[in-house]
C-alpha cells in the first residue's frame, strides 16, 4: 500500500489523520480510495492539491502516474495569502 501524506486543510475530512496506507496502482485510483473512505476529500485532492511521489512535485493533472507499494505521497493544499 502506498503511504499518504496529507496536510492540516485535508485532515478535517480524515478525522484528524495525517498518515494512511492506501491501495491503488495510479494516483487517480488513490484519490478514488480515499475519496471512497473519506467522502469529499478526492474534488480537495484532484481540484486544489498538488502531488509529490518519492520526493519529485508532478505537473498537475497526473492522476495517471503510477505509484506502487512503498510509494510516499504527498498532498500539498495550495497556498494562499498575500
Amino acid at each position: 500500500m502506498a503511504i499518504v501524506h496529507l496536510q492540516a486543510d485535508h485532515r478535517r475530512f480524515t478525522g484528524g489523520e495525517e498518515v494512511l496506507e492506501v491501495d491503488g496502482a495510479t494516483i487517480g485510483a488513490v484519490i478514488a480510495e480515499l475519496e471512497r473512505r473519506f467522502p469529499g476529500l478526492g474534488p480537495r485532492l484532484t481540484e486544489g492539491a498538488s502531488v509529490a511521489i518519492d520526493g519529485e512535485l508532478l505537473p498537475r493533472g497526473s492522476i495517471y502516474e503510477k505509484v506502487g507499494p512503498t510509494t510516499d505521497i504527498h498532498f500539498i493544499a495550495p497556498i494562499t495569502g498575500g
